[in-house]
C-alpha cells in the first residue's frame, strides 16, 4: 500500500462512524477538562484542580484507545474501536512506560553529548560552535527515536507487551521492513496536520471554552483516529 493510499484510508476512517467519532472528540474534550474549566473559575481553583486529575487520568484511557485504533489498522479493519475504560486505561499505562523508555535513551544520549562538546569547546565562539553542532545532533537523535516510538506503539497493539515494544532489534527491523522514507513522509504530513489543529485551537480561543470544545470534538477527535490508523496501516505493510 503506497503512502497516498494509507492517507486516503486514514482521511475517510473516521468519517465510518460519526457517534463513535463524536465519542473519541468528547475524549479529548475530557483530556482538556482543566483548561477549559481554567478559562471560566481561575486555575487555583479546587474544581479545576479536581478537573486536572481527571484530564489526567483520562489521559491514559486515551492513549490506551489510540492503541485500538493502531491494532484496527494493522487488520484494515474500518470498524473503529468502542471504549473499554478499564483495559485502555491499563493499555495507557503501558504505552506511557514504552514512550518514556523510548525517550529517557536519547535524554542521556544528549546530555552526554553536550558534557562532550561543553568540554570541547574553549573559547566563545568554539562554545556557541560546539552547541550548535549539538542542537543539530539532538534533534537527529531525537526524529529516530520518535520513529521508533511510533513503531513501538504497533508492536504494543499486537502483543500489548512492553517487552515486545522496547525490542530496539526487532523495532529497527521494522522500520527497514516499512522503509524509512515512508515513514519520515507520514510524520511530516502528521506535524502538519498537528500544526494546522494548534492554529485553529489558537483561533477558536477567541470564543472562550465553547470554541476550544468545539476544535476538540471535530479535529481532537479526527487526528486521533486518522494518527493513530495510519500508524498501523504504515506497520501492516
Amino acid at each position: 500500500m503506497g503512502l497516498g493510499d494509507i492517507l486516503s484510508k486514514s482521511f475517510s476512517y473516521p468519517l465510518s462512524d460519526l457517534t463513535k467519532y463524536l465519542m473519541v472528540g468528547i475524549g479529548i474534550i475530557i483530556c482538556d477538562l482543566d483548561a477549559s474549566l481554567g478559562e471560566i473559575l481561575g486555575p487555583n481553583h479546587f474544581i479545576v484542580i479536581i478537573a486536572f486529575i481527571i484530564a489526567v487520568l483520562f489521559s491514559f484511557v486515551m492513549a490506551g484507545y489510540s492503541v485500538n485504533v493502531t491494532k484496527r489498522g494493522i487488520d484494515n479493519s474500518n470498524d473503529i474501536p468502542s471504549f473499554d475504560f478499564k483495559d485502555n486505561f491499563i493499555d495507557g499505562l503501558k504505552l506511557f512506560v514504552v514512550f518514556v523508555v523510548y525517550f529517557i535513551i536519547p535524554t542521556i544520549i544528549t546530555i552526554a553529548l553536550l558534557i562532550v562538546f561543553g568540554l570541547i569547546g574553549t573559547g566563545f565562539r568554539q562554545v556557541l560552535g560546539s552547541l550548535g553542532i549539538w542542537a543539530v545532533l539532538a534533534v537527529i537523535i531525537f526524529i529516530i527515536f520518535g520513529i521508533f516510538a511510533i513503531i513501538a506503539q504497533a508492536r504494543y497493539s499486537i502483543s500489548r507487551s512492553i517487552g515486545d515494544a522496547i525490542n530496539i532489534g526487532e523495532v529497527v527491523e521494522d522500520v527497514k521492513r516499512i522503509g524509512i522514507l515512508k515513514i519520515i513522509l507520514f510524520v511530516i504530513v502528521e506535524s502538519i496536520l498537528l500544526i494546522v489543529y494548534a492554529l485553529i485551537l489558537g483561533v477558536v480561543t477567541v470564543v472562550p471554552t465553547i470554541g476550544t470544545m468545539i476544535a476538540d470534538v471535530i479535529f481532537g477527535g479526527f487526528l486521533v483516529l486518522f494518527i493513530n490508523y495510519g500508524v498501523g496501516l504504515l506497520y501492516s505493510e
